[in-house]
């Protein structure tokens, strides 16, 4: 069971702020970016003289899905990021108000 992140120390926040923040990170360069630039590739308009190809609107629809379901990962570490940022602030806000 995890604990309250007002429960940690400040230099729990900060390493596990420092993991979220590479996974982050990593995630975006290895996975929600290629994704993005791939569905870009697949539903780009070629310009003229180009040999044009079929793209199946069930393989468009599969890869927006996949890049959805990395959209709600992003934004499930984003939302933990944030949560440790704020701790680490009011953290350091009690520390300055002497609480």
């Amino acid at each position: 069971m995890k604990r309250d992140l007002s429960q940690l120390t400040l230099r729990e926040m900060f390493s596990d702020t420092e993991r979220l923040t590479a996974e982050l990170a990593d995630h975006l360069e290895q996975g929600f970016l290629p994704k993005n630039q791939q569905l870009i590739r697949m539903v780009r308009v070629l310009p003229e003289g180009v040999e044009k190809r079929r793209v199946e609107d069930i393989s468009v629809r599969n890869q927006a899905a996949d890049l959805l379901k990395s959209d709600q990962f992003t934004q499930e570490l984003f939302t933990k990021l944030d949560e440790y940022l704020e701790a680490i602030e009011n953290s350091i806000e009690g520390i300055i108000d002497g609480n």
